[in-house]
């Protein structure tokens, strides 16, 4: 915003404007630091197309009051063009933009003919850099996110794997021995009469083997269980396949195994249904912990649901959930969609040991 400053170092301004061009500059200014701090986030795509135009207007008002032109005032709106709108929407906005900025300085310039038409040739290229170089900029910071979440992915995958393979050789090696311990225990307790010497002694190994095999199979079946992290892994692929976009905030750390399983149901399911039943463009799936309960909520933007359904899917997770001591709430949106949250209440065993983190996809 130099040439705010050096239009009253020059007096360049007729007193009478004075004012106005202040205001004029200071609506610039918090336009576009109200859009770089919280604009920006909003996903309603009128607001970057809005915060161009309007930064437009008043660039070409700046212009006027001093009575000659400057291209300065036109770079913010180049940038943010070329940072928040699609890249062919972008592309025309910039052109828009330049466009403009042509017209209004032959309008203004009373030089010579060939200062002006020198300075009309650099406005394109001007903005070419500085629409081109923001569209860059989100590119990379797009495809940074999209690395990191991959790799995030991958590193999640190759503990399911692992997971998965601990899994297979519990069943397969250990159960097997002793599932054959236990039969060799029975069958010897048959081959030994009652009261004989020994006869207990096999009768508490076969109760041991039985309970240490009951113990290696409710282990494999909690490593086979959902885990919340492969479950948000797999919404969000399921998600962008189906062309939903999908936000995913999470506020809960650590969690015991039985937890940790029925709200990876709950992801599941609700993925599910957003894809098969909802008509959604955007989704929002939200985790967090307060007064000892965790809370995960998915919502979508579909179809405006009269009331919500009452399908075998949704009594299934309000029966899990009941089995932790959890609720299921399922309603539609006012104006259009619908909210699935499920809470569970936690002890200090069960609560998180990690501070919240923040996800974006």
């Amino acid at each position: 915003m130099w040439p705010v400053i050096d239009a009253f170092q020059k007096a360049l301004l007729p007193s009478d404007y004075s004012a106005i061009f202040a205001l004029s500059a200071g609506a610039y200014t918090i336009v576009y630091s109200w859009y770089c701090l919280r604009g920006h986030t909003s996903r309603n795509a009128a607001v970057p197309a809005g915060t161009v135009v309007l930064l437009t207007l008043l660039a070409l008002v700046l212009q006027h009051l001093v009575g000659m032109p400057n291209f300065n005032y036109l770079l913010i709106p180049v940038a943010v063009a070329g940072f928040a709108l699609a890249p062919r929407l972008a592309l025309i906005t910039i052109a828009f933009v330049s466009t403009a900025s042509i017209l209004d300085a032959a309008w203004l310039d009373t030089g010579p003919a060939g200062r002006v038409a020198l300075q009309l040739a650099l406005v394109v290229p001007a903005s070419l850099v500085f629409g081109g170089s923001a569209m860059a900029f989100r590119y990379l910071l797009n495809t940074l996110a999209e690395l990191r979440a991959a790799r995030a992915v991958i590193a999640q995958q190759a503990s399911d794997r692992e997971r998965a393979r601990i899994a297979r050789d519990l069943h397969d090696l250990l159960g097997h021995s002793l599932s054959l311990i236990t039969l060799k225990g029975e069958l010897a307790t048959r081959l030994f009469p009652e009261g004989t010497a020994g006869s207990s002694e096999v009768k508490d190994m076969v109760a041991l083997s039985r309970e240490a095999l009951r113990q290696v199979r409710d282990a494999v079946s909690g490593y086979r269980q959902p885990t919340l992290a492969t479950e948000l892994s797999a919404a969000q692929l399921a998600l962008k396949a189906a062309g939903i976009e999908v936000d995913v905030s999470q506020g809960i750390g650590a969690l015991d195994r039985e937890s940790e399983s029925v709200l990876g149901w709950v992801i599941r399911e609700a993925t599910t249904n957003v894809i098969r039943h909802s008509g959604a463009k955007h989704c929002q799936i939200g985790m967090c912990e307060a007064d000892s309960q965790l809370q995960v909520e998915v919502l979508n933007d579909g179809w405006r649901v009269v009331q919500p359904p009452a399908g075998n899917g949704l009594r299934g997770l309000e029966e899990r959930l009941a089995s932790i001591g959890g609720t299921l709430e399922a309603s539609p949106l006012p104006d259009a969609g619908f909210r699935l949250r499920a809470t569970i209440r936690v002890s200090l065993s069960t609560a998180s040991v990690h501070p919240p983190a923040e996800v974006v996809a």
